[in-house]
C-alpha cells in the first residue's frame, strides 16, 4: 500500500482507515502502538475522541496492532463504529514498539504526526503544548519531557523508573550526544516533512527507538524543542529493570555504526 507521501509500506501491512479518511487532509495523525492493551487502550482512545471533538479540525488516531494475541484489534474495530477518526493498522507478527511506530507514522497522512503511549501516560490534550512549541519555536520536532518542570506540570514516576531515565540520559550523551533530557516519553511530535524523512531510514525495533530518531534529526540537522507534560505512571508497564537497560545500551552502541552514512549525501 503506498500512501499519499510515495513512502511504501511493507506488504505484511494491513491498513483499516478511518471513516473519515476521505474528508479533508489530516491536521494531526496520532499513532498509538499497541502490543496486548486491550485492559488499558480503550480510555486513551474516547479521550482522544472527546479532545479532537473540541478541536474541530481535521484529524485521524491510527492504533498499530504490533502482533497483539488478546483482542485488542476486535476492541479497536468495534469502537471504529462510535469513533470516525479511528483507524486500524495491524500485521500478525510481535516486532516491537519502534517498528510499530516507523508503520504507523508512514501510513499517517497528517500535516503533523504524534506519537503516544497506549496507556495514556501523557493525556493527550498535552499535544498542545508541543504544537505550541513546534509554533513558538519554529521546529519540525517536539519531545515530551518528564524530567523538565512548569507551573500546572505534574508528574507521577516510580523510582525505578526515574534511575533508569537518568542512567541512560549519561549513556545517551557520552555514546551519540543526544543531549535532551528525556528521550524515552512517549509523546513526540514531527512535521510530515520530517517523519517521511527520519522513519524510512529507522532501524530499531526495540525501546531505544527514541534515541535512534533522535540521532537521526541531529544527523538531519533538525532542532528539536522539549517540553515539559504531565505524566503519570501507569499500571501494565512493559519496560523491565532488570533487562530492557541493557537492550537499549546495547541498540546505542549500534546506532553510530547503523547510520555511518545516513544524510551524508
Amino acid at each position: 500500500m503506498r500512501k499519499d507521501s510515495g513512502v511504501q509500506l511493507p506488504p505484511y501491512v494491513q491498513v483499516a482507515s478511518p471513516r473519515n479518511a476521505r474528508a479533508a487532509t489530516p491536521v494531526v495523525s496520532v499513532v498509538i502502538p499497541a502490543y496486548n492493551e486491550s485492559n488499558r487502550i480503550l480510555p486513551h482512545l474516547r479521550d482522544c475522541a472527546s479532545y479532537f471533538a473540541e478541536k474541530k479540525e481535521p484529524f485521524e488516531v491510527l492504533v498499530v496492532n504490533d502482533g497483539s494475541r488478546d483482542n485488542t484489534t476486535d476492541l479497536v474495530r468495534e469502537e471504529m463504529g462510535r469513533f470516525e477518526g479511528l483507524g486500524l493498522v495491524t500485521y500478525e507478527k510481535n516486532r516491537g514498539k519502534g517498528h510499530a511506530v516507523r508503520v504507523g507514522m508512514l501510513a499517517a497522512r497528517g500535516a503533523w504526526r504524534l506519537f503516544t503511549d497506549a496507556d495514556g501516560s501523557t493525556p493527550i490534550a498535552e499535544l498542545e503544548r508541543l504544537r505550541k512549541a513546534c509554533s513558538d519555536e519554529g521546529c519540525p520536532i517536539a519531545v515530551g519531557s518528564r524530567a523538565l518542570t512548569a507551573p500546572g506540570i505534574e508528574r507521577k514516576i516510580k523510582p525505578h523508573r526515574y534511575l533508569i531515565g537518568q542512567i541512560f540520559k549519561t549513556v545517551r550523551q557520552v555514546l551519540l550526544n543526544v543531549r535532551v533530557h528525556d528521550s524515552q516519553c512517549g509523546f513526540k511530535l514531527f512535521s510530515a516533512e520530517v517523519a517521511n524523512k527520519l522513519y524510512p531510514v529507522s532501524r530499531v525495533d526495540g525501546f531505544a527507538f527514541d534515541v535512534e530518531l533522535l540521532y537521526l534529526a541531529a544527523l538531519a540537522g533538525y532542532q528539536v524543542a522539549e517540553v515539559p507534560v504531565n505524566w503519570h505512571d501507569s499500571e501494565g508497564t512493559r519496560v523491565s529493570f532488570w533487562r530492557d537497560p541493557f537492550k537499549m545500551v546495547a541498540d546505542m552502541c549500534r546506532l553510530r555504526r547503523l547510520h555511518a552514512k545516513t544524510f551524508k549525501d
